[in-house]
């Protein structure tokens, strides 16, 4: 017996210093800079008469995202403003010619969207297919929402993932009259076929993203002002003191001849440097290895 309680004694020992160290680990994950476009349209849904699904189905994406606390969404004044300030408009984020580094200070990652269907059918009791009228009637009821989605690596302009995410939900109920259905009320909204098979889609998005952002090496900019280092991103990203980060320059841009797309950079290192103060927006650093740093060198976290 006594053998057994010290067994059991250590498994609970080891158990809660793994989940410390999970805890640990999942605390030091860096929040990447997410800016969502507004989804274009081009869905056939005359029996729709709400606000733009492209607006709506752009908001429930950014909404989504702020929720599951992994990412730093702008919001679209914000955007509009950085934007602005940086002389730059939503499709320079994805032009591979506009400046890299002004991009880096907008965001990581560029969501695009084209909605390609979004509606619903009949399935009535002969089986044949029919669209409904404005008022639901009994029968089985197929929502469908497809989207042609993009991610796009802003600092680079390179195409991440690519794909048509299309989700259904089958119903005996269309859940309420189409008059009714609207992104601008989400319990009504979710209720209605439509309205649950776009909430998988954004789901599945996001799932994507979390996807592509897992193993990716997070990137920012140094900044100088006489002998203090900062870095350009604080507690809202996730970042925290003693936090180690390599500091690179570029050097050559490898470009295509033909088109000018940027085909690889070339980087030289700088050094590390070590986060000492962390602020909303701000990372103040010390020198850990190199000399000679300067503003819009690059830096990324050192694993």
């Amino acid at each position: 017996m006594k053998i057994t309680a010290k067994c059991l004694l250590g498994l609970l020992i080891i158990t809660a210093l793994c989940s410390t160290a999970v805890k640990a680990e999942e605390e030091t994950g860096i929040k990447f800079r997410v800016i969502v476009g507004e989804f274009e349209d081009k869905s056939q849904h005359s029996w729709y008469h709400g606000p733009p699904p492209g607006t709506g189905m752009a908001d429930m994406l950014i909404t989504a995202l702020v929720k599951s606390g992994k990412f730093r969404v702008f919001e679209r004044a914000a955007l509009n403003e950085l934007l602005d300030e940086k002389q730059l408009s939503m499709s320079d984020l994805a032009n591979p010619s506009a400046s890299a580094e002004q991009k880096l200070e907008i965001g990581d990652i560029l969501v695009k969207a084209t909605i390609t269907e979004f509606g619903y059918k009949e399935s009535k009791a002969g089986g044949a297919l029919s669209r409904l009228s404005s008022r639901a009637s009994v029968g089985t009821y197929n929502g469908r929402v497809a989207v042609d989605m993009r991610l796009i690596d802003i600092g680079t302009s390179e195409v991440l993932w690519a794909d048509q995410v299309a989700k259904e939900e089958k119903s005996r109920s269309l859940g309420l009259s189409t008059s009714e259905f609207s992104f601008g009320d989400q319990k009504r909204f979710d209720d209605h076929v439509v309205g649950k098979a776009t909430r998988k889609v954004i789901n599945a998005v996001v799932e994507k993203l979390e996807d592509q952002v897992k193993n990716r090496p997070w990137e920012g900019l140094l900044i100088t002002a006489d002998d203090l280092l900062f870095i350009d991103g604080g507690s809202e990203l996730g970042l925290k003191p003693g936090m180690v980060f390599e500091i690179k320059r570029k050097t050559k841009e490898v470009k295509h001849p033909r088109t000018g797309k940027v085909l690889k950079v070339l980087y030289d290192n700088v050094g590390t440097v070590k986060a000492t103060d962390v602020e909303e927006g701000i990372t103040t650093v010390e020198v850990v290895k190199g000399s000679g740093f300067k503003t819009g060198d690059r830096v990324s976290l050192k694993k």
